[in-house]
C-alpha cells in the first residue's frame, strides 16, 4: 500500500520545485531586482564582439590641441563657418554639427551670418536640438538652433542618450519631445542628408496629436545600440588641422562628417558599455556609433515583456528535465554548464540577431534550481525515511525507537534516521541470512528425509504405498518453494552464455516420457540454429519444463502440444510459445494465474498443484530480463509466450 504513494510523492516534489522557479524568475524579472546584472551580461556582449569602424565616417574632433591652438571656447562663429567650407569644398555626403547655437553671438552678429552663409552653400550640414531641464526636476524645454541657423540647417536632430540606473548610456529613443515624441535622433537627421531622405521630424509624429502635458517629455521606441568598439575607435582628426589644412587631399569626399568636442574639459562624455578601465566616450562618437548602427539596421530590440518571461520561466525550469534523472554532482556540473551557455547566449544575441532578452531573473532561478531541487528532495526523504522507519518499528520488533547517540550526533536528526536505517539494515541482513539457514534446512534436512521415505514405501509391502501419494506431493511443495526461493534470490552477475535452442530440445526430452503416457504428441517447431541468451541454465531449464509439464498435464489424451521457438534479429529477442488443447483458460482468472499460491481449477486434476508453478516462471524469467503473456479462451486451449533477450544467433550452415 506504501508503494502507491511514491509515484504522487516524486510528481508532488518535481511539481513544487517547479512552481517555485517559476514563481521566483516571473518575481525577479517583474520587479527588476537584477538590472544590473542584465546590464553586465549585455555589456559582455558588447566588449567581446567588436567591429571595424566604418572608413566612410569622419570625426573633426574639438580637442585640447585645437583649442590651445584657436583659444577658450566657445570660438567665434566665423571659425565654424571656414571649418564648413574647407569642407564642403570636398563634397561631403553630409556635416553633422554636434556644437549647440542656441543663442546670438554676443558683439558679432556678422559671425551668425557668415555661419548661416556658409550651411546655406553646402547643404549638407545637420543641427542639433538639445532637450534639457532648466533646473533639477525643472521644467522640461526644447532648445532649438537660432532661426537663420535652423532654416539653413539640412536637417535637425535630437541629442540626447538614455542613461540606465547605473550611470550608463546603453540606448537611445527613436523620437522624444516636449509634449509629443516630435524629434528625430541627431544620428537620423545625419542619416537622411547622406542618403538624401527626407526627415522623420514630421513623417511619423503628428504635431496633431493630443498631448499629456504641454510639459512633460514624451518618448518612443527605445533601442540599444550595437556599439562598434571602444572609445577612439572611428577614424578623427583635429579641428585646427582641417582649419589648417593640415590633411590629404579627398579625405571627407562622400564621407560622413561629424564635428563635435572630444576635449575632455567640454563634458560632452558618456560612460558606456565599451568604456574600458572608466574611459568615457565623447559625444560626437556616441552620434557615431548610433548613426552606424541605424544605417546597418543593427539597433537592437528588447523583446515583448510576454515573450521575455516565457522565455525566462521555461529556463528556469529547464533543470528539472536532468536533476532527477542523474547523481547529484552531475546534475550540479550540467546546470552550471547550463547556466554559462544561457549567460554566454543572452550576451551574443544582440550582437549577432540585434535582440535583448534580459536573462538574470532566469539566470538566478537556474542558480537556484539545484539548493531547490534538494531540499525538495530532502523533504521527500525525510518523509520516506520515517515511513519506512515507522513501519520496520512495527514488523522488526528488536529496532528501537531512538538509537542510542552521542549529543552531537542527536543534533542532526537526519543522521538519527540513517543511523535508525543502518540498524534496520542490519537486522535485514540477519534475517536473509536465516531465510538461507531456513532454505539449506528444507533442501537437506526435509527433502532427504522425505525421498528416503519414499524409496522405503517403493520397496515395502502394498499397504504401505497409502503413503506414497502424501509423501510425494510434500517432496513436490519442498522442491517447488526451494527453486522459487532460489529464483527469488537470483543475482544476473552470475548468468552464462546459454544455447536456448538446445536448453528447449533437453526439456521436451525430460517431457516425452510423461506425454507418452497420456498419448500426447509435443510437437517440435524450432529454429534452426543457436540462439545465445545470458542466464541461469538450470532455473530456464525449470520454467520452460514447467510450462510444457503444465501443457501436457492439461491437454486431453491422443492430443498434441506445440513448442514454438523464433528469433527476431532486429529486435535481438527470442520468442517461445507453448501451446496446449486442454479446456483452456477464463479470462476472469487469467490474471491471477502467475500469484504466488495460485491454482488453476479447471478440473478435478488441478487441485494437486502447489500453486508455485506459474509464479516460478514469471520470477525466472523477470529475473532475465524477459516476459510472459498467456493467450487462451475457454474450451479452446492456452498459449504460454515468454520473451527473452538474445545476445547472439548463428544458425548451423554458418
Amino acid at each position: 500500500m506504501r508503494n502507491l504513494f511514491r509515484p504522487f510523492i516524486s510528481l508532488s516534489d518535481l511539481a513544487s520545485s517547479a512552481l517555485i522557479l517559476l514563481l521566483l524568475s516571473f518575481v525577479f524579472h517583474l520587479t527588476h531586482v537584477l538590472d544590473r546584472v542584465d546590464f553586465w551580461i549585455f555589456d559582455i556582449g558588447q566588449r567581446v564582439m567588436t567591429t571595424s569602424a566604418p572608413n566612410d565616417v569622419v570625426i573633426v574632433a574639438v580637442d585640447q590641441n585645437s583649442l590651445s591652438e584657436i583659444g577658450r571656447w566657445p570660438w567665434t562663429r566665423n571659425i565654424h563657418a571656414q571649418l564648413i567650407q574647407r569642407i564642403s569644398a570636398e563634397s561631403p555626403a553630409v556635416i553633422g554639427f554636434d556644437v549647440i547655437f542656441a543663442e546670438s553671438e554676443q558683439g558679432n552678429p556678422a559671425a551668425d551670418v557668415a555661419l548661416a552663409a556658409a550651411m546655406a552653400t553646402s547643404q549638407r550640414v545637420v543641427l542639433p536640438v538639445l532637450i534639457e531641464a532648466t533646473r533639477t526636476n525643472g521644467q522640461v524645454v526644447e532648445t532649438l538652433p537660432l532661426p537663420m541657423l535652423a532654416e539653413h540647417a539640412a536637417d535637425l536632430g535630437r541629442v540626447h542618450a538614455v542613461l540606465d540606473r547605473d550611470g550608463i548610456a546603453r540606448s537611445v529613443y527613436l523620437f522624444e519631445g516636449v509634449g509629443l515624441p516630435y524629434w528625430q535622433l541627431f544620428a537620423q537627421a545625419v542619416l537622411n542628408v547622406s542618403q538624401q531622405q527626407p526627415t522623420k521630424n514630421q513623417s511619423t509624429h503628428s504635431a496633431n496629436q493630443p498631448t499629456q502635458h504641454q510639459f512633460t517629455l514624451t518618448r518612443a521606441l527605445q533601442r540599444q545600440i550595437n556599439f562598434t568598439g571602444p572609445p577612439g575607435h572611428f577614424a578623427r582628426i583635429s579641428y585646427a588641422q582641417v582649419l589648417n589644412g593640415e590633411y590629404p587631399q579627398g579625405l571627407f569626399h562622400n564621407k560622413v562628417v561629424l564635428v563635435g568636442a572630444t576635449a575632455l574639459g567640454m563634458n560632452d562624455w558618456l560612460t558606456t558599455p565599451v568604456s574600458f578601465s572608466g574611459q568615457p566616450m565623447a559625444g560626437v562618437e556616441f552620434h557615431a556609433n548610433v548613426f552606424t548602427s541605424l544605417r546597418a539596421h543593427t539597433l537592437i530590440q528588447t523583446v515583448p515583456f510576454w515573450l521575455s518571461t516565457v522565455l525566462i520561466m521555461c529556463c528556469a525550469v529547464m533543470p528539472l528535465i536532468w536533476l532527477p534523472k542523474q547523481i547529484p554532482l552531475i546534475g550540479f556540473v550540467t546546470t552550471l554548464m547550463f547556466l554559462m551557455l544561457i549567460a554566454l547566449m543572452a550576451s551574443l544575441l544582440p550582437k549577432l540577431f540585434n535582440i535583448w532578452v534580459p536573462p538574470a531573473a532566469g539566470l538566478a532561478a537556474l542558480i537556484l534550481a539545484y539548493p531547490i531541487w534538494s531540499w525538495r528532495k530532502l523533504e521527500a526523504a525525510h518523509a520516506y525515511l520515517d515511513d519506512e522507519l515507522h513501519y520496520l518499528q512495527q514488523h522488526l520488533l528488536n529496532l528501537p525507537t531512538q538509537p542510542q547517540l552521542t549529543p552531537m550526533e542527536g543534533y542532526d536528526t537526519f543522521d538519527t534516521r540513517i543511523a535508525q536505517v543502518r540498524n534496520a539494515s542490519e537486522q535485514l541482513r540477519f534475517l536473509q541470512n536465516n531465510r538461507e539457514e531456513t532454505l539449506a534446512f528444507i533442501s537437506h534436512d526435509i527433502r532427504a528425509p522425505l525421498a528416503a521415505a519414499l524409496m522405503v514405501i517403493e520397496q515395502s509391502p502394498p499397504e504401505a504405498a497409502k503413503l506414497h501419494a502424501s509423501l510425494s506431493r510434500a517432496l513436490d511443495l519442498a522442491e517447488d518453494f526451494l527453486q522459487t526461493s532460489r529464483a527469488e534470490m537470483m543475482n544476473n552477475h552470475q548468468f552464462n552464455e546459454i544455447d536456448l535452442v538446445g536448453l528447449v530440445h533437453q526439456a521436451i526430452d525430460d517431457g516425452y516420457e510423461t506425454a507418452q503416457r497420456k498419448n500426447i504428441t509435443l510437437h517440435r517447431n524450432l529454429v534452426d540454429g543457436v540462439a545465445w541468451v545470458n542466464g541461469n541454465f538450470g532455473l530456464l531449464h525449470r520454467a520452460i519444463y514447467n510450462l510444457i509439464s503444465n501443457a501436457i498435464k492439461y491437454s486431453p489424451s491422443n492430443t498434441e502440444v506445440i513448442i514454438t521457438l523464433k528469433v527476431y534479429l532486429v529486435e535481438q529477442v527470442v520468442m517461445l510459445s507453448v501451446t496446449d488443447q486442454g479446456p483452456g483458460i477464463e479470462q476472469s482468472v487469467q490474471a491471477d494465474v502467475f500469484k504466488r499460491f495460485s491454482r488453476l481449477k479447471m478440473h478435478e486434476s488441478s487441485n494437486d498443484g502447489t500453486g508455485l508453478g506459474l509464479y516460478f516462471v514469471k520470477t525466472v524469467i523477470e529475473k532475465h530480463l524477459g516476459s510472459i503473456a498467456l493467450e487462451s479462451v475457454a474450451d479452446s486451449g492456452a498459449t504460454f509466450r515468454l520473451q527473452l533477450p538474445m545476445i547472439g544467433f548463428q544458425t548451423h550452415q554458418d
